[in-house]
């Protein structure tokens, strides 16, 4: 049984076939129009947060194992119907309650040493307390994913409509309340194995600039981190098997770090990053994600050779104002060209688009490679003049300049 079918999860379907003959795929999703059903061999329409209702289709299906190689809260119900009908999994259902809930996250790595901002936790019931903190703050859902309700805010005012925006998003009703910190975004894909930490590939986030909203519209390769960054992300992710108990799992991190070095955790989650990123990382690194996290579900030790590549490169998410996504301008040309790589569509055409807040909005994302990074901005320039999101009048509803 496979959680959510997004562009994702197709590929972890062709991989379970791979490895598995004669295999039967049951494809779990609120929305029966996802791309992944199509690969699966049935699909049933259930929240995949619904963990009573997954169980029970599970147990009725008869299933071997359950699995989501990217979202966070699905992880709760991969571990509780695995617990439940005794099948192997990765995780307990415990760790996966500590580690998809902001406020229980945040208490452990607080308690634990972890480098995260100042926070205060409140329920959407109370008033919420800024003493201590400084403005500009961020408030988001204690228990949800994708940058869904989170927002920045710079005073009071705006911190009260941004509550009543974010509560929209949270299933519990907890929000966190934490200091914004300035610096570099960091995405670092891990495996912690036998107890040590992996570092797979760190990336650089790019957000849409003048928005309250943390939406990313690049994911770029650093392929060499400073040898002190890389001691300090390794001892934070040997700092995080340890305090959260867990080991021969995948571990996504987002982190800041500061003008001064200072790092400052985000947030992080025992999975596989989305957004095509296992792509990217067997383009760039020659390991499979994948086939890592197939091999730790059934309990084996994962082969995870990493071979950085000297490229430059980066996968560009775009979005569209609102309107009926039909297809593109120049697409085709400039793959033949060899400027664009590699196109992944995460949405299907004559999909409404409602807005551009939100990872789940774009309509795709493309990979673009260079020998370096000069080369890489240029070609991502040109992409941005020439191609178009076109909707159902023929328009171009792209949004452009968003990359640099």
């Amino acid at each position: 049984m496979v959680l959510a079918g997004g562009n994702d999860q197709i590929e972890l379907i062709k991989s379970l076939r791979k490895r598995y003959n004669g295999i039967e795929i049951i494809l779990v999703d609120i929305n029966p129009n996802v791309r992944a059903k199509e690969y699966a061999d049935k699909m049933l329409v259930i929240s995949t947060m619904d963990m009573e209702a997954v169980t029970m289709a599970a147990k009725q299906e008869g299933i071997d194992l359950i699995l989501v190689n990217c979202g966070d809260q699905p992880l709760r119900t991969m571990a509780y119907v695995s617990e439940k009908l005794n099948l192997p999994c990765y995780l307990t259902y415990q760790q996966s309650e500590l580690l998809t809930n902001k406020r229980k996250m945040k208490e452990i790595m607080v308690s634990s040493g972890i480098p995260t901002s100042k926070h205060h936790r409140f329920n959407i019931k109370s008033k919420p307390e800024t003493d201590g903190l400084k403005f500009p703050l961020v408030v988001k859902p204690a228990d949800n994913n994708g940058s869904k309700g989170v927002i920045k805010v710079y005073n009071d005012d705006e911190l009260i409509a941004a509550i009543a925006e974010s509560r929209k998003y949270t299933m519990g009703g907890d929000l966190i309340l934490e200091e914004y910190k300035e610096g570099t975004e960091y995405s670092i894909e891990a495996f912690i194995k036998n107890g040590e930490p992996i570092l797979v590939f760190p990336s650089q986030n790019t957000k849409i600039e003048g928005r309250n909203s943390f939406t990313i519209c690049k994911n770029q390769y650093v392929p060499q981190l400073s040898d002190a960054l890389k001691h300090s992300i390794l001892a934070i992710i040997k700092k995080i098997g340890s305090a959260f108990k867990i080991d021969n799992t995948p571990l996504l991190i987002q982190l800041i770090v500061g003008s001064d070095g200072e790092i400052n955790v985000i947030e992080f989650a025992p999975r596989t990053g989305g957004g095509s990123k296992l792509f990217f990382i067997r383009r760039m690194t020659g390991v499979d994600i994948i086939e890592n996290l197939l091999d730790i579900s059934e309990g084996k030790e994962p082969d995870i050779t990493v071979s950085p590549s000297k490229e430059s490169a980066a996968i560009c998410y775009l979005y569209a104002q609102k309107g009926i996504f039909q297809g593109f301008k120049n697409l085709t040309k400039l793959s033949e060209e060899g400027i664009i790589e590699e196109m992944y569509l995460y949405k299907p055409y004559g999909t409404n688009i409602l807005s551009s807040d939100y990872s789940s909005d774009r309509p795709a994302g493309i990979l673009v490679t260079a020998t370096n990074d000069e080369a890489l901005k240029a070609k991502i320039n040109l992409i941005d003049r020439e191609i178009g999101i076109l909707n159902e009048n023929g328009l171009d509803i792209m949004i452009h300049g968003i990359f640099n």
